[in-house]
């Protein structure tokens, strides 16, 4: 049996469509059911970093639900009881990968990475709408267009989803509004060759196409694409840099230095993390150090055991050996709902600091590092096993990057062609303010 020993921050971004009848009907014995459970409960009891929680509401949580447990014969029925139990537990970072999308075995409709239709959504005005499309893709080559409302995403009706998050409290509002994106979004980007349906004011198939970027393997994941994207924007005085990329990868690692040194000359560099879900939360210390000419801490990870202080050293050398010096220019960091985990970490801590300024809308707060462990069932159980803080000692989990100037999307910008929130960040560089 294979796991992932790495400690990473990913949010549940494995979208899929709705599963096939066939599938719900798989049968499962009660022994394989049983056995399942009790190993997501005793993994949970023994890192768990919330020891009060294990002995209370984690130990009555398995008098109530193993029953059903020992009863169930059917794959519905077990992926109902370990959700029920999931519920219990107050923090992100604790889900289920199913088995037909964790598997070990290379799958040859996803050797390539993860396909893609083109689109992706976000919430503008309090709708789903399409946010970026990408020119020749199947959704650009269908109609749609940026600004446009979504309606529908397979089974998935937006309306009913914002109205869902609405209906919680506000607390719990930012990190609703993230897992409904990272659903629709992930929805929208299935296994080359598949089809969806999407309804903007007519339905339209969108056939998946491969998915650009760089192809790796993160633990039991499906093949993720990992994509860095660079850009000069123009400025009267000479340029902006912007370097945005969508999972934070080790084999990303010289992408992301050939990024800075492709912006370093410019007066200012700002990260884009929007729809960045995470990933492997030691590169922060990596990538920090491109911007700080001193060591500096973007907080500690506490586990039940050790802490870690996340440390950044200024980087003077490249991967060649050659000489540079860090980035001083000013800096500004991007976050959305959809940014989470490792880029809280990064945009929260880089903020704290004073090295940053943060534009955007609140971030999920779902930053919590987590392991991959096999269950019984075949399935993958992603659990945290560790808390973290910010340099002052605040809780990310549950608050995120708060932006230091909120930009909420609006339909008007995008359907315009303008990027309201990075608008907003070259402005305040180019005004000459500190962070």
């Amino acid at each position: 049996m294979r796991k992932s020993c790495r400690l990473f921050f990913l949010t549940a971004a494995v979208g899929c469509a709705s599963a096939p009848v066939a599938h719900n009907a798989e049968p499962v014995s009660p022994a394989v059911a049983v056995a399942t459970f009790d190993s997501l409960w005793s993994k949970v009891r023994n890192t768990y970093v919330d020891t009060a929680f294990v002995s209370t509401k984690w130990a009555e949580m398995r008098v109530a639900l193993r029953p059903r447990a020992q009863a169930v014969t059917n794959r519905s029925e077990l992926d109902k009881v370990l959700a029920d139990a999931l519920a219990y537990i107050p923090d992100s970072h604790f889900y289920i990968i199913p088995a037909r999308i964790a598997t070990e075995e290379p799958n040859p409709k996803t050797a390539d990475g993860r396909g893609t239709v083109g689109l992706a959504v976000r919430v503008a005005d309090g709708n789903v709408v399409a946010w970026r499309v990408e020119n020749g893709s199947p959704a650009w080559n269908a109609g749609i267009r940026p600004g446009q409302r979504v309606r529908r995403v397979e089974g998935k009706d937006t309306d009913s989803a914002m109205k869902h998050v609405r209906a919680l409290p506000e607390l719990a509002q930012p990190r609703a509004l993230a897992d409904m994106l990272h659903s629709l979004n992930g929805i929208l980007s299935p296994a080359v060759g598949d089809m969806l349906h999407v309804w903007t004011d007519h339905e339209t198939r969108l056939t998946a196409v491969p998915a650009r970027g760089l192809v790796s393997q993160f633990g039991n994941l499906p093949p993720l694409a990992g994509l860095v994207k660079t850009d000069r924007i123009p400025t009267p005085g000479g340029c902006v840099g912007l370097i945005a990329f969508n999972i934070w990868l080790p084999e990303l690692g010289p992408q992301l230095e050939k990024a800075v040194d492709n912006v370093r000359t410019c007066e200012g560099i700002i990260v884009d993390l929007r729809g960045n879900p995470g990933g492997l939360g030691a590169m922060v210390m990596g990538f920090g150090g491109y911007f700080v000419d001193t060591s500096q801490s973007l907080g500690t990870m506490r586990s039940r055991q050790v802490s870690l202080n996340f440390v950044i050293n200024p980087r003077e050398s490249r991967a060649d050996g050659s000489r540079v010096r860090p980035f001083a220019g000013p800096m500004a960091i991007v976050v959305d709902p959809m940014s989470a985990s490792t880029s809280e970490i990064f945009a929260t801590g880089m903020q704290r600091i004073g090295r940053a300024r943060v534009f955007g809308e609140r971030s999920a707060g779902a930053a919590l590092p987590a392991l991959m462990e096999r269950l019984p069932s075949g399935d993958v159980f992603v659990h945290e096993v560790a808390d973290f803080t910010d340099p002052r000692g605040k809780r990310v989990e549950g608050s995120g990057a708060d932006p230091d100037e909120v930009v909420p999307l609006r339909v008007a910008d995008i359907a315009a062609g303008r990027d309201a929130p990075v608008d907003a960040a070259v402005r305040w560089i180019k005004s000459g303010k500190k962070s």
